[in-house]
């Protein structure tokens, strides 16, 4: 079991009743939902479940449909055997231990925010928005998931709408199949539930939670803070193409980011990742920008700010460079110790020069300035201090 700081549960809690009963050491991963004593339809070491049960009872994972003569499947992520069989099964029995399991008590858990139909242990505040807070949380039973719960702080109509935007905006891009969307949309946050909070201090407010990925726990915004004098120019390289990588997916699943700002790009500690969060401001080729950021204004290009288009994404990531190397996003100015080819194509881009040409042929071109300047590629992680997730 994943724990993530203070928030996980108990190491002495234990599954609900029966939930391994009958189950032998080193065994294939078994659970007992009102079998019928003494049934020789079912074999020992499985598990007896409605066939129109479609999640796992042991695991809850989905499970892939059995052909119409088939009695039995396996559950592809706990490798448990599903027994289908209506006369071996009590719904009643069921639905009791299934609400055993899903209640966060039973797993040791002291407090949650429920959400959507989950519960979620909520830890540490991973950051702020304009209109709201995320916190990095558990869901709260076995198995659980890191996440992050995204919460707003008032109840005004036009962040309600927002966040409910950028759901859809994300839901559409974790459905898309333009290429390269089997591994790009791993850098993109997922939806797991959203509504109303129930419980704590942010009863009846909107939230949105969404998979959170391991090792991602700084904004580019924290790295230039903890360096002051700006980043190493080796690590803005792949700092830049990462982020044009995901923008080039974005574009090509027919969306424009809008946002591409230094909170919502989250740098991987110790590896050459990032991922783009933020999609609130998203939306379609040619529509009006939804909305500037406040104090965040030097980042939208003159000229492009009013209507959305992917030259502006790639022209907000080069001034996101710009700033993580210590220099001015506005003017893409950079310090003199960065290499002049390479200061030189960060400037440009920043002026939207060639940004029409994709955010893949900037990547391609940041590579060959990047090879002539600092020779073959080398790992160059940026450094940051531990995190600590939980409630400390």
């Amino acid at each position: 079991m994943e724990e993530l700081g203070g928030v996980g549960p108990r190491r002495d809690a234990q599954p609900p009743a029966g939930a391994n009963q009958g189950r032998p050491s080193g065994s294939t991963p078994t659970i007992f939902c009102g079998m019928m004593p003494g049934n020789p339809a079912v074999p020992e070491n499985t598990v007896a479940a409605s066939a129109q049960l479609l999640k796992c009872p042991h695991c809850s994972a989905p499970l892939s449909p059995p052909s119409r003569f088939a009695r039995s499947v396996v559950c592809a992520f706990c490798a448990a055997t599903v027994t289908l069989d209506h006369s071996a099964v009590s719904a009643a029995r069921f639905r009791e231990a299934h609400a055993r399991w899903s209640s966060p008590a039973t797993h040791g858990f002291a407090a949650w925010w429920s959400i959507g139909t989950g519960h979620w242990a909520v830890g540490a505040l991973a950051g702020r928005g304009e209109a709201s807070d995320v916190y990095f949380g558990l869901r709260a039973r076995w198995p659980t998931e890191r996440v992050l719960v995204k919460v707003l702080r008032s109840e005004r109509a036009e962040d309600v709408g927002a966040l409910s935007h950028e759901r859809e905006v994300l839901e559409a891009l974790q459905d898309s199949t333009a290429p390269g969307a089997a591994s790009l949309t791993r850098r993109i946050p997922e939806p797991v539930a959203h509504g109303l909070v129930r419980g704590g201090p942010y009863e009846g407010r909107c939230a949105l939670v969404l998979r959170h990925a391991s090792g991602f726990h700084h904004t580019l915004e924290a790295v230039r803070a903890r360096h002051s004098r700006g980043v190493d120019p080796r690590a803005s390289v792949w700092m830049w193409r990462r982020i044009l990588e995901v923008l080039t997916f974005v574009h090509a699943s027919g969306w424009v980011h809008g946002a591409v700002l230094p909170q919502h790009l989250l740098i991987q500690d110790g590896e050459h990742g990032v991922r783009l969060v933020g999609y609130a401001a998203a939306d379609r080729p040619g529509r009006a920008l939804r909305r500037i950021a406040s104090g965040y204004e030097p980042y939208y290009p003159q000229g492009r700010s009013g209507v959305l288009s992917p030259a502006l994404d790639v022209a907000m990531s080069a001034r996101c460079i710009a700033y993580a190397l210590g220099g001015d996003p506005a003017t893409g100015e950079v310090p003199a110790a960065v290499p002049p080819p390479y200061a030189s194509l960060i400037r440009s881009a920043a002026a939207g020069i060639d940004a029409d040409e994709g955010a893949w042929a900037l990547r391609d071109r940041i590579g060959s300035v990047s090879a002539e300047v600092f020779g073959p590629p080398s790992f160059h992680p940026i450094e940051m201090p531990a995190v600590n997730a939980g409630h400390g």
